[in-house]
């Protein structure tokens, strides 16, 4: 039980832990409820085993028509085979468990749960990845991976609140949510086809660890202008 605890969870869950808990105790109006945020975050580890299966079926599928070399698969499998499918995934647990909880009564939650949600998701992660290589692997994880993860969540969260101000004053809300996902997944594929072959051959691999800081100062900056301009959800008069 030791080894489990040192050699496994530690590493894979104190970086979550650690990154949770600065934008959770950024949020200065109303702390969002531990209990509330540790089920977003067991959620977004669970849809991570649904994410699996679906990457691999939409991975068999696009190796029936292109190769497996080529940048055109390589675009597809990193964007909608896997950034769309995780992204989607996230953004469903916030839709379903966190859209009509009252709990969700101010702009920067937003940023809260879906980061809760990123970042269950990216413990889930860790904990095979460690598992299957060792818990060296746990640094790079903690330097890239879930930053990455949790930045992701930030731009989501970002949309999600400007449609819930607009679904609250009963405004078109559509655009918002789908941006919601679409931003995300788009900064989660770029992230992705930096790591991939095919990038490697284009010379492109070199541009990742640069990506990674803009993305992460990028959310930091998003992360601090939402709980500076953080506001409650309701209908304002006309």
């Amino acid at each position: 039980m030791k080894v489990l605890f040192f050699s496994i969870l530690i590493p894979a869950l104190l970086p979550v832990a650690l990154v949770l808990f600065y934008v959770w105790h950024k949020d200065k109006n109303e702390r969002e409820p531990i209990s509330v945020i540790l089920l977003t975050v067991v959620f977004g580890a669970v849809v991570s085993f649904v994410a699996g299966p679906v990457e691999l079926a939409i991975e068999k599928f696009l190796v029936l028509f292109l190769d497996v070399d080529s940048v055109g698969y390589s675009l597809i499998e990193n964007f909608f085979g896997v950034a769309l499918v995780e992204e989607f995934l996230k953004w469903l647990i916030i839709m379903i468990f966190i859209w009509q909880n009252k709990n969700f009564d101010h702009s920067y939650d937003a940023i809260v749960y879906t980061v809760a949600s990123s970042l269950g998701f990216a413990a889930a992660e860790n904990i095979g990845y460690i598992i299957n290589y060792g818990k060296f692997v746990a640094i790079s994880r903690a330097v890239f991976a879930i930053p990455g993860h949790a930045s992701f969540g930030v731009f989501m969260g970002y949309f999600i609140a400007k449609a819930k101000f607009a679904s609250v004053n009963e405004k078109p809300r559509t655009v918002k949510l789908l941006l919601s996902v679409a931003v995300p997944t788009i900064v989660h594929g770029i992230y992705d086809f930096l790591l991939s072959p095919a990038a490697e051959n284009l010379s492109f691999s070199g541009f990742f660890t640069a990506y990674v800081v803009v993305v992460d100062i990028a959310s930091f900056f998003l992360i601090r202008s939402q709980f500076k301009h953080d506001k409650i959800l309701k209908k304002v008069s006309e």
